[in-house]
């Protein structure tokens, strides 16, 4: 099989006009990206689109969910699940390749773990309107309730949709999978699947995805070509081509990287590449193609 690459996509890097986040300016970047993808697919790679569609933080005065029903989870993977693979199979179509793409549910099974990954769930009693905040360690979105909160540590354990995953890229599907972080899932005594009302972050999911999968490449997609590193003593800011795992961990733990949403990214690279994977890539959709040629983007190396 040819390699694999675990494409992630979603949140701000399909938000082209702020303004039109869910009308024709969303499935206009959802297009664009699409055929950036297909790019890929045409050099030879597997693919496997892993897409954040839930409430960015950056976004004033929109509601941010502490927790997500399944039923909500489900229908949010399946909306934009379904606008990615109309755009996928039409491009395809276009350049006359013959490859389908298919979009599947995904669920992960979590437990109780370190804090590497934190879910804050409101405590019972009213809950406060107008306040949200976000953990700056592990990217997830909360309400502050008036009461104290409950805080749960769920650790990622196994994709239930794995084995499905890996038939459908045999077959030769692009597979469009672990949306909105994924619904969250524990099995009971008997074995049986029961929801958990949580959310996990987008990029970490599709980290987890790809070390499950043994993806040859990791790519996030960003809203830049390559990520900026900042240096608050220098007042400076120098874009990065290439660096080491080793170099990505001291200039995220020295605070280089200001923007939250490219923290929980970095973060997912870092995770990726802690586990065994091959090489990363964050650049923006429209310079996939020219980053793969070693043009532009910025690629972390174990």
């Amino acid at each position: 099989m040819s390699k694999l690459a675990v494409v992630a996509i979603g949140g701000n890097s399909l938000i082209e006009d702020e303004k039109d986040r869910d009308g024709p300016g969303q499935l206009e970047a959802i297009c664009t990206s699409a055929k950036h993808i297909v790019d890929l697919i045409v050099n030879g790679w597997n693919v496997v689109i892993a897409h954040d569609n839930t409430p960015q933080p950056d976004q004033p005065g929109e509601p941010l969910l502490p927790r997500s029903p399944a039923s909500l989870l489900a229908g949010l993977q399946g909306r934009l699940g379904y606008l990615i693979q109309q755009a996928l199979d039409d491009e395809l179509q276009h350049r006359g390749v013959n490859r389908r793409s298919a979009c599947l549910l995904t669920r992960v099974v979590v437990s109780s773990g370190d804090r590497e990954t934190t879910l804050t769930q409101p405590a019972s009693g009213p809950v406060a309107e107008a306040q949200t905040t976000e953990e700056p360690e592990t990217g997830i979105v909360g309400a502050i309730s008036t009461e104290e909160e409950n805080r749960t540590c769920l650790e990622q354990m196994e994709i239930v949709e794995q084995e499905a995953i890996k038939t459908l890229l045999r077959a030769g599907f692009i597979v469009i999978a672990a949306a909105g972080g994924s619904i969250p899932v524990r099995r009971d005594r008997e074995g049986s699947l029961y929801p958990v009302e949580a959310r996990l972050p987008g990029d970490l999911a599709a980290s987890f995805l790809a070390t499950q999968l043994n993806a040859d490449l990791f790519l996030i997609a960003t809203t830049a070509e390559r990520v900026v590193l900042c240096s608050q003593q220098a007042g400076q800011a120098y874009p990065l081509d290439m660096l080491t795992l080793a170099e990505l961990r001291h200039y995220e733990a020295a605070g280089h990287f200001v923007n939250e949403h490219l923290q929980s990214k970095i973060r997912a690279v870092i995770r990726y590449l802690e586990r065994g994977g091959g090489a990363a890539l964050l650049t923006c959709p429209q310079a996939i193609g020219r980053a793969l040629a070693g043009r532009t983007g910025t690629w972390v190396l174990p």
